[in-house]
C-alpha cells in the first residue's frame, strides 16, 4: 500500500474518531428538592447512573441540596451566568410547584394543585397528557427543557386540634409549611382559612410556643421526615390536591447531549416516573402508619363530607384567582374539571 494510501486511511480515521458520539464528558449539575434517603432521592441518584450506562460515561450527573442553595428561588438564580460568557452553575433542577412557577409563570402550573380539582394519580397522568405538551412549550420558550413531571405527595393539613368540618378546619391557624411561597398560602386565605406567614425556620418554634399556630400544611413525607409531625395530634387523611414536581435542564445544557441519546434518556425517565407515581400511594401510607404509630390521630371525611369541601372549594376559585393574579388559569380549570367529571361518570 502507498504511503499516500496509509494517510488517507489515517485521516479518515482520525476524523471519524473525533466525530464519534461521546468523547466530550458532559457533567449535568442539578439541584433537587427531594429530601435525603427519600424514595425519590433513590430514584434519582439511581437515573443518574442509568444516564451514565446510557452514554457510556459520556453524562454524569452531580445532585445539590435545593435548600444549601438558598431555596427553590435561589436556585433560579443559579441558572444565570455571573459573568457575560461564563458558563451558569447550574445546569437543572428538580422543582416543586413553587419553583414550577418561578421558572414560567405563563405556564399557570398552580392550576393543577388546586383542591379537589385533580383526585388521583389516573387523574393527574390524564391531565398532563391532555396539557403537558402545551405546559413544556411555556418552559422551553423560558429557556428550559422539561424532562419529565412527578407527582410527590398530596397536600395534607395537621393539626393540634381535632376539626369534624371544613369550617371548624379554617378556624385553625396553620402555616404553610417548607413552602416558601405565598401563592399557595394567599390561595387558602382567600378561601377562608387562617394562614400564618411564618419562614420554614421559624415553623417548630412557633408550634411549640403557647401563641404560635396550631398546624401546617404540606405532605405527609414532609411533615414525618421533618420531625414537624411530633408537634401536632390530627392529620388529614385525604388527597386535597397533588404537589407536582418537575425535572428540567436549561436550553444549553440539553442541547449539548448528543440526540442519539436521548430517546433512551427519556425512557429512563418515564420509567423511573411510573415507579415514583406507582409507589406514591404505598409511601404515603407508609409515612401516615408511621405518624399513627407515634400518636397521630388520622382525620377521613366521609364521601359525603367530601362533596361538600369540594363544592365549597369550587365556589371560591374565582375568589382565589382574583387574590394571586397569573397563577392560576381559571378557563384551563373549568376544562379539567368537564373533562375529570366525565371519567367519573
Amino acid at each position: 500500500m502507498s504511503i499516500k494510501k496509509i494517510l488517507a486511511i489515517s485521516l479518515i480515521l482520525g476524523l471519524a474518531a473525533a466525530s464519534m458520539p461521546g468523547q466530550a464528558k458532559i457533567q449535568l449539575k442539578i439541584a433537587s428538592v427531594a429530601p435525603s434517603r427519600s424514595p425519590w432521592d433513590v430514584e434519582q441518584r439511581a437515573l443518574a447512573q442509568e444516564w451514565s450506562e446510557i452514554t457510556n460515561g459520556a453524562v454524569t450527573v452531580m445532585f445539590y441540596d435545593t435548600t444549601s442553595l438558598g431555596g427553590e428561588k435561589g436556585v433560579i438564580q443559579k441558572f444565570r451566568s455571573v459573568r457575560p460568557g461564563q458558563k451558569a452553575p447550574l445546569d437543572g433542577a428538580i422543582f416543586s410547584t413553587i419553583g414550577l412557577h418561578e421558572l414560567a409563570p405563563d405556564a399557570s402550573i398552580y392550576t393543577l394543585s388546586l383542591p379537589f380539582l385533580i383526585q388521583n394519580q389516573k387523574e393527574l397522568d390524564l391531565v398532563l397528557d391532555t396539557y403537558g405538551d402545551r405546559l413544556k412549550g411555556e418552559y422551553r420558550k423560558a429557556g428550559f427543557e422539561m424532562i419529565a413531571w412527578t407527582n410527590v405527595g398530596w397536600l395534607s393539613f395537621y393539626t393540634k386540634e381535632p376539626f369534624k368540618n371544613l369550617s371548624e378546619l379554617k378556624k385553625i391557624k396553620i402555616a404553610s409549611a417548607g413552602l416558601d411561597s405565598p401563592i399557595l398560602g394567599n390561595s387558602f386565605r382567600a378561601a377562608g382559612f387562617t394562614i400564618e406567614d411564618i419562614s420554614q425556620a421559624k415553623i417548630l418554634q412557633s408550634l411549640k410556643s403557647t401563641g404560635g399556630v396550631h398546624g401546617f400544611f404540606g405532605v405527609h413525607m414532609f411533615a414525618y421526615v421533618t420531625g414537624m409531625s411530633k408537634n401536632v395530634n390530627y392529620a388529614l387523611d385525604t388527597k386535597l390536591c397533588p404537589v407536582l414536581a418537575g425535572l428540567v435542564l436549561s436550553n444549553e445544557a440539553w442541547a449539548k447531549i448528543p440526540a442519539q441519546y436521548k430517546p433512551a434518556m427519556i425512557a429512563a425517565v418515564e420509567r423511573m416516573r411510573k415507579r415514583l407515581d406507582a409507589s406514591l400511594d404505598a409511601s404515603d401510607r407508609k409515612y401516615m402508619g408511621n405518624m399513627t404509630r407515634e400518636g397521630i390521630s388520622a382525620i377521613k371525611p366521609t364521601s359525603a363530607e367530601l362533596t361538600q369541601w369540594e363544592a365549597e372549594f369550587a365556589r371560591d376559585i374565582d375568589t382565589v384567582a382574583r387574590t394571586t393574579p397569573g397563577a392560576f388559569d381559571t378557563v384551563t380549570y373549568h376544562k379539567i374539571q368537564e373533562q375529570l367529571q366525565a371519567v367519573r361518570n
